[in-house]
C-alpha cells in the first residue's frame, strides 16, 4: 500500500499533519509539514482544565510549498521515527488535532470570529 501522509503523534496527544513527498527506501521517507487553519466556528469550551468537546475541531489541511522537509526512517521496533525521535503514524488521509488541557487551553482567537 503506498500511503499519502505521515502524521506527527505528540506527547500531549496532539497530532500534526506531514506529505510524504518521496520514499527514498523502504526504511526511509521524505516529508513536510502541512499548512493548518482552524475552521471558523469552533471554541473550546473548558471545565475544570480539561476541553469537553474536543472532538468537535475541524481543520482545512493544505499543502506548504514552503514548508521544511525532514526525513523519517523505521526503527527495529515497527515506529516511523525523525531525528529528534518524534513518532509518525503513516495515513491515507492527513489528520490534524489539538490536545486542550489547563496549561495549553489557549486557542486561535480568529476561531470565533
Amino acid at each position: 500500500m503506498t500511503w499519502k501522509y505521515a502524521n506527527r503523534h505528540t506527547e500531549d496527544g496532539s497530532i500534526l499533519p506531514f506529505e510524504i513527498l518521496e520514499p527514498v527506501s523502504p526504511t526511509e521517507m521524505i516529508i513536510c509539514e502541512m499548512d493548518c487553519t482552524l475552521r471558523k466556528g469552533w471554541k473550546p469550551i473548558m471545565l475544570l482544565g480539561n476541553c469537553t468537546n474536543e472532538q468537535e475541531q475541524q481543520w482545512d489541511i493544505e499543502v506548504d510549498p514552503e514548508a521544511l522537509m525532514l526525513r523519517i526512517r523505521l526503527t527495529k521496533f515497527g515506529e516511523w521515527k525523525d531525528a529528534q525521535g518524534h513518532t509518525y503514524v503513516l495515513s491515507e488521509i492527513p489528520k490534524r488535532f489539538h490536545r486542550f488541557s489547563f496549561v495549553g487551553g489557549i486557542y486561535d482567537a480568529d476561531a470565533d470570529e
